[in-house]
């Protein structure tokens, strides 16, 4: 059984959303998915969706969703729920705790870094993955010997699925690299395993004096953090669609 600590606070008695919370603990998906919906719409949303988020024992879709929601909103409640969510354990957990690190990285910025360095420890290498996400979008330098080492691991098992997270892992890393010698240490890892990294659109696009062939590394400059921060904008850290009318 999913196990998760501590409660938001409850919604207002002054305001009417029991019909909300209701559905939203129905056995039904669609009511699931239309309460999500609702309260996403509601003037107190964060609120709502923290309760909820707090509430729901659906791992495989409701809990999920709830906390990518969350990701977009700005409020009291939600921060506290969402790292509840990120402890939530057993069969089935990965998805809440990836939606769950990603959103709060969205929400609180770098202040979320210690929650995303955290989630470099679990066993999980999905989990892991999203950690990364949610540092190439929001993490301070705090994580960039353990990134590295996770962007390592990624390629030595040569992951069919692995070019999202390596394009993470370098946008994070690419982001923190003021320092000259670790600039330039970084340029040489990328030459040495550019077949591995496969990622020659990111560094056309983002850093091309990387690439092999550029700079001695000692010359290289540091790319763009906004052109970086706006490419990663583009993926997994973007907003979400509205839910349809």
């Amino acid at each position: 059984m999913a196990r998760g600590l501590g409660h938001a606070a409850r919604v207002s008695e002054a305001c009417d959303h029991e019909a909300i919370l209701t559905a939203a603990r129905s056995r039904r998906t669609a009511l699931r998915s239309r309460a999500i919906d609702d309260a996403y719409r509601d003037p107190h949303t964060e609120e709502l969706l923290a309760q909820m988020l707090d509430e729901s024992d659906d791992l495989v879709f409701a809990k999920p969703v709830i906390a990518a929601r969350l990701g977009d909103c700005a409020g009291a409640h939600g921060d506290a729920a969402l790292r509840r969510a990120i402890r939530v354990s057993g069969p089935g957990s990965r998805d809440v705790r990836c939606a769950s690190l990603l959103a709060l990285a969205k929400r609180i910025g770098p202040l979320a870094t210690p929650d995303l360095v955290d989630g470099l420890t679990t066993p999980d290498g999905v989990v892991k993955d999203y950690a990364v996400h949610g540092l190439a979008g929001a993490g301070d330098d705090r994580a960039f010997e353990q990134v590295l080492r996770h962007l390592r691991s990624v390629l030595r098992r040569k992951r069919p699925s692995q070019s999202q997270v390596v394009a993470s892992a370098l946008s994070y890393l690419a982001r923190h690299v003021s320092d000259r010698a670790r600039r330039s240490d970084l340029v040489a890892f990328v030459r040495r395993h550019w077949d591995a990294l496969d990622q020659a659109e990111w560094f056309a696009e983002l850093w091309p004096d990387a690439a092999p062939g550029g700079p001695d590394p000692d010359e290289v400059r540091a790319p763009s953090d906004a052109a970086i921060q706006e490419w990663v904008r583009r993926g997994l850290f973007g907003p979400l669609p509205p839910p349809p009318p």
